[in-house]
């Protein structure tokens, strides 16, 4: 079972960090574009987030969740558990969050509005808000895979 929950969390983690460079990448695009084409480019990073990001970020924190509870009782709970790896659960904790409470709703919303009609100052505000939140979401899963790498 931890095999395969171990799987789970590297593939949640994949699809977390390499839709948040997708969406990265779009968005500098985003930057230059003309009116019709940042409503096609509004809508691929919509679907990058909904069948990546989202699944990404949701089945990393519940497989990790899970890999943390299988610690209890074992030989790490009584000799106490490495620093990286808590560091690589708090991280990986927060950046989800990060991503579930901010950016992927500010990316939903995004997609919603005109960027040059009466909306234009909240449109430069969302995206404004789902660059940073996706920088310190990308920032705190880099951090993340450092513990687990030093962990290892």
């Amino acid at each position: 079972m931890k095999h395969l929950l171990l799987a789970g969390h590297f593939l949640g983690f994949v699809l977390w960090l390499g839709a948040g460079l997708a969406s990265m990448h779009l968005g500098r695009a985003l930057r230059s574009a003309g009116r019709e084409e940042t409503a096609l480019l509004l809508s691929v990073m919509g679907r990058v987030h909904r069948a990546m990001l989202l699944p990404g970020v949701v089945l990393t924190i519940l497989t990790g969740l899970l890999l943390t509870l299988q610690l209890y009782g074992g030989a790490v709970a009584t000799a106490g558990y490495p620093v990286s790896l808590m560091v690589m659960q708090g991280a990986g904790l927060i950046g989800g969050a990060v991503v579930l409470g901010v950016t992927f709703p500010a990316a939903t919303r995004l997609m919603r509005l005109d960027p040059t009609g009466p909306h234009a100052a909240a449109f430069t505000s969302l995206r404004n808000r789902a660059a940073v939140s996706g920088m310190i979401a990308g920032t705190l899963g880099l951090v993340a895979l450092l513990a687990a790498a030093w962990l290892r």
